[in-house]
């Protein structure tokens, strides 16, 4: 499954106000985000394709994956529903 790791360059710096000597620093933070193709439930019925076999690969993708941002395509309400009750669990 595709997915796109997109990591920011840490940097920070410092601000001194000759009032109170402020210091600022911006934080590093990872952002990753994953796309799928879910193909719509229903096509596959029956095959190894079947939602209902890749449903528990799909959520154990998302759980050792991490994503910050999900993007699917062709994925119906039910599956869309599939996943974030997994996410929630």
């Amino acid at each position: 499954m595709p997915s796109i790791e997109i990591e920011t360059v840490d940097f920070s710096f410092n601000v001194d106000h000759k009032m109170n000597g402020f210091k600022s620093r911006l934080n590093s933070m990872i952002v990753r985000i994953c796309t799928f193709n879910l193909r719509r439930d229903g096509m596959d019925r029956g095959t190894p394709n079947d939602w209902n076999k890749r449903r528990p690969i799909m959520k154990e993708c998302l759980e050792f994956m991490q994503p910050t941002i999900i993007s699917t395509q062709e994925g119906i309400e039910t599956q869309l529903n599939n996943i974030r009750d997994d996410l929630n669990e």
